[in-house]
């Protein structure tokens, strides 16, 4: 038995003040689909259901991969345009630990739609950006990514070992070049 859980579970944080108000950039970070364009890591993004009420996206399909590894997940996307957050969250986990009731369809089986999909290299995935805007001038906003998984095996944690130090900073990174490519 391995009972050694926290060493398969990471918890991930970068920060960065960028020197634009909170707008601009919560419409970047709000648009799912093109994560897979500029984030690092993430290799497929495909919006699935949207807000009704305000367009933004709901549900989405999120390859995560490095290297040999790569997974697809249901996430659930909160977009909280009052707070400035934008929360993607995979797998078995909910906000605070409490698992989702929400299993997939009857019948549905990720397996058909992307081999090998369900053997799964995380338990769970989430990624939480939060924009802070500060009382500056010139206006600039604070970036806040937080990101955690847990791994399935040792095997995925020691490969991903080598790169999960820079995960949160690579794609802290790869936000601010879109933005100052797009505005």
């Amino acid at each position: 038995g391995d009972n050694n859980d926290s060493s398969r579970k990471r918890h991930l944080t970068a920060s960065r003040v960028l020197p634009y108000a909170p707008a601009p950039l919560f419409r970047t970070i709000s648009a799912v689909e093109s994560y897979s364009s500029f984030l690092p890591f993430l290799t497929a993004s495909t919006v699935t259901a949207r807000d009704e009420r305000t367009g933004l996206p709901s549900e989405a399909f999120l390859t995560v991969g490095y290297g040999p590894l790569s997974e697809t997940f249901t996430s659930k996307v909160d977009c909280d345009e009052r707070a400035w957050v934008v929360e993607a969250r995979s797998g078995g986990i909910a906000p605070h630990g409490t698992r989702t009731g929400h299993p997939p369809p009857s019948g549905f089986s990720l397996d058909k739609a992307i081999p090998g999909a369900n053997e799964g290299i995380f338990e769970y995935m989430s990624t939480r950006w939060e924009l802070v805007p500060l009382s500056t001038s010139p206006v600039s906003t604070k970036v806040q990514l937080e990101i955690r998984f847990e791994l399935r095996s040792q095997l995925h944690a020691a490969m991903m070992g080598a790169v999960e130090g820079q995960m949160a900073s690579l794609m802290i990174e790869a936000f601010e070049r879109r933005i100052r490519d797009t505005y």
